[in-house]
C-alpha cells in the first residue's frame, strides 16, 4: 500500500501537481511482521484526517499540513481486538478462525494476526489489557519516506513516536471493527475511562462508534492521542460528512 502511495506522489509531481505523503502507523500491536515492514495503520487516521482537515480549511499550507499530521500520528497509539473473523466477499468465507472463547489480541483491521490470540473472560479485563498496551508502549523511532518537493525524491528521516503522559489532554476513540453493537463499545469506554482516570490520562474529547472498520468483523479498538491545544481546536472545528456531524 504504502509504494501504491508513493507511485501515486511521484506522478502527480511530475505533472505539476503540488502534493506531500505523510505516513500513519498508530498500531502499536506489531512493529513487523509477516505482514507489514514497520507499524500499521489504523483508526489513527480518523484523527489525522479530522484535525489536518479542519487545518487546511482554516488555510494551512501544505507544508504546514504534513507537519501537522506527523506530530498528531506521533503522538497517537492504537490497539485493536476481534472475536470473530470478517468475510471477504471474493472469498466466501472468514478470513480465520477463532474459538468460542478466543480473541485475536491486536488484529489489524484487514484480520492481521496480532500478539497472540487469548482466552475472553470478560470486556473489563480485556479492556484493562489493551489498556496497558497503549500505556506502556515505549517510544518508538523509525525512518520515515518524506517527499522532497523542491528536489523531486524522496528523503529519509528519523522520526519518533511519543511516550504518554500523565496529567494531559487525550482524545479517545473506541472504534467498533463493523459488527459490534454501539451498547458493547459504550461498556469499552466506560472501562476505558476508568483507566485512563485511574492514570492521569485526561479525556479531552471521545468518539464512540463505528469509524475504521473493516465489513463484518466482530471486534473493537482503542486510539489514544496526546493532544495539544491546538489538536483540540482543530477537532472541535465544524465537521459534515457521512461519518462526523458538529
Amino acid at each position: 500500500m504504502c509504494l501504491n502511495f508513493e507511485t501515486a506522489v511521484e506522478l502527480l509531481h511530475f505533472d505539476g501537481i503540488k502534493v506531500g505523503s505523510v505516513l500513519i502507523d498508530d498500531d502499536v500491536a506489531v512493529k513487523d511482521s509477516l505482514y507489514t515492514a514497520g507499524r500499521r495503520g489504523v483508526a489513527g487516521t480518523v484523527l489525522v484526517e479530522k484535525i489536518v482537515g479542519a487545518a487546511a480549511d482554516k488555510g494551512y499550507s501544505l507544508e504546514q499540513c504534513e507537519e501537522l499530521a506527523r506530530r498528531v500520528n506521533n503522538n497517537c497509539r492504537s490497539f485493536g481486538v476481534a472475536l470473530d473473523a470478517c468475510v471477504v466477499p471474493a472469498a466466501g468465507k472468514p478470513s480465520f478462525q477463532l474459538e468460542d472463547d478466543e480473541v485475536e489480541f491486536g488484529v489489524g483491521i484487514h484480520g492481521e494476526p496480532g500478539i497472540a490470540r487469548i482466552k475472553y473472560t470478560n470486556a473489563d479485563e480485556l479492556v484493562d489489557k489493551m489498556f496497558l498496551e497503549l500505556k506502556e508502549n515505549i517510544a518508538y523511532s523509525r525512518t520515515l519516506r518524506i517527499w522532497n518537493r523542491v528536489e523531486g525524491q524522496w528523503d529519509e528521516v528519523e522520526s519518533t513516536i511519543e511516550n504518554f503522559e500523565t496529567d494531559h489532554d487525550y482524545i479517545a476513540i473506541v472504534n467498533g471493527l463493523g459488527a459490534t453493537p454501539e451498547s458493547e463499545l459504550y461498556g469499552v469506554y466506560n472501562r476505558l475511562a476508568q483507566n485512563c482516570a485511574k492514570e492521569g490520562f485526561r479525556i479531552a474529547r471521545n468518539l464512540v462508534g463505528n469509524y475504521c472498520t473493516s465489513l463484518n468483523m466482530e471486534g473493537v479498538s482503542i486510539t489514544l492521542l496526546k493532544a495539544d491545544k491546538e489538536m483540540l481546536e482543530l477537532f472541535d472545528a465544524p465537521v459534515d460528512t457521512a461519518a462526523m456531524k458538529w
